[in-house]
């Protein structure tokens, strides 16, 4: 009879850590990155030869998760951040290129359609003066994209900063749950909560920069970036620094153990490889095209006018000024008076439109803008068209990399997540166990005293 207890006593046990495990599933079914658990039960073998068994046992909870659904994830994770940072920038400088009121383009093109108005009527002080106001709203058209774009720069560099900040931060978290882990789990104590909850950090780390995660023995996680440079190893962490360069540029290292490695920024993916593409691939070259296209236009401009004379028989002046090292002023307007353009090829002949001709001959005239040969108006197109077509390609990657994600995510979570109506199920199965179990115990203490009754 006692065996027959016994049993029922394993049962009742068993089926009690299982509701308890059940019941920790579903308290948790909206907790983010939570592994569902899953009790492992393993058969007593009996004493003797003759013996059934001796009942059951509850071997050790399983925390249910696929190594390579999680790292899967991590990936796509990282791949989607990148697209996804990188379209911030795309879409903004796509949208202040093709705007009408700050278009080089538009610019461009009032100011020489203001020169050819002019060709009649060289002498005119009045379309003089609307030649001069259109060279003033162009310089601003360059001054207010450049400015722009500094500004985006400028946001782009804010946002690095903040977020090597936040990577320090998660890795050190990761090397502290690292320890404990190892701690607990060399007392043989439970670790699934902690487990769950350095997963979800990796996977917030991976958001800014593509890594490489690898379990040790002792139950740590190492964390390294993709290029191998280590982020964490056991109870260790890394730490990553910016330092700002004269030139306005940002270079960022890695100190780990006391050794301090220079961090190479392409190639990194996630975020912090999106921000570096997007800062070295789209605003920058836009902003040296922007600064081509204005050195050339001044340098023509102020050439033809120098071969020419003003109203009052004086050599001519130059009308555009440009500063390379200007993010505000790139290109100005010279302080001339109407009278002072230069239009005559002859002193003395006011009526004279020579020089404003070779003036109009400059918009069809070739530079090198982006190591292409284009006409000075075309350079502004190509500009455009290539943020533009890269912002559409960027869209597609990102797309498709959100998809990826979301089948990642859903794959883990066909392994991991809780589902309440599987839950359900199991929490009345075990219940029916509890209840059987319990119907054997009172079985076995009726049959004793049966026996009992007998003397």
């Amino acid at each position: 009879m006692s065996i027959l207890s016994q049993i029922g006593y394993s049962g009742v046990r068993a089926s009690q850590l299982a509701m308890t495990s059940t019941s920790q599933n579903i308290a948790n079914v909206n907790t983010p990155g939570f592994s569902r658990l899953s009790p492992e039960l393993r058969s007593v073998a009996g004493l003797s030869g003759s013996n059934i068994g001796s009942g059951v046992q509850v071997t050790s909870i399983r925390r249910l998760a696929n190594e390579f659904q999680t790292q899967q994830l991590w990936r796509a994770t990282t791949e989607q951040n990148y697209f996804s940072t990188t379209q911030q920038y795309l879409t903004s400088l796509e949208g202040l290129l093709a705007a009408e009121g700050s278009s080089i383009s538009v610019g461009l093109d009032n100011f020489f359609a203001a020169l050819s108005e002019a060709s009649s009527t060289p002498e005119s002080s009045a379309l003089r003066q609307q030649i001069l106001g259109e060279a003033k709203q162009l310089a601003q058209r360059f001054n207010g994209l450049n400015g722009n774009i500094g500004t985006q720069i400028t946001a782009l560099q804010g946002q690095r900063t903040a977020m090597v900040s936040e990577m320090n931060g998660l890795a050190g978290n990761i090397a502290a749950l690292n320890k404990q882990i190892t701690e607990l789990e060399s007392t043989g104590s439970d670790t699934a909560t902690l487990r769950d909850y350095r997963e979800n950090l990796v996977k917030d780390l991976s958001q800014y920069a593509g890594i490489r995660v690898q379990e040790m023995g002792d139950g740590s996680l190492s964390v390294s970036l993709a290029n191998g440079q280590p982020l964490v190893a056991g109870g260790t962490a890394g730490e990553l620094r910016i330092e700002n360069t004269v030139d306005g540029r940002q270079d960022v290292s890695l100190v780990f153990a006391k050794t301090t490695f220079p961090l190479a920024q392409d190639g990194l993916g996630g975020s912090l490889g999106g921000l570096h593409d997007a800062e070295y691939g789209d605003l920058r070259p836009a902003q040296a095209e922007l600064h081509e296209m204005a050195s050339a236009l001044s340098q023509m401009v102020n050439e033809t006018l120098a071969d020419g004379f003003d109203l009052d028989g004086n050599p001519g002046q130059p009308l555009f000024v440009y500063d390379p090292d200007s993010t505000s002023g790139m290109l100005g307007v010279s302080a001339l008076k109407p009278s002072e353009l230069a239009f005559s090829s002859v002193p003395g002949e006011v009526g004279n439109n020579e020089t404003l001709l070779g003036l109009l001959e400059i918009k069809n005239r070739r530079i090198d803008v982006g190591g292409n040969q284009v006409a000075l108006n075309e350079g502004y197109a190509v500009l455009v068209g290539r943020v533009a077509s890269g912002s559409r390609q960027n869209q597609a990657d990102l797309a498709a990399a959100t998809t990826l994600t979301g089948q990642a995510q859903a794959q883990r979570d066909s392994v991991s997540a809780v589902n309440l109506d599987e839950e359900a199920v199991n929490l009345m199965t075990y219940q029916q166990a509890y209840q059987a179990n319990l119907k054997v115990i009172s079985t076995s203490n009726d049959l004793f005293s049966a026996v009992l009754a007998m003397f």
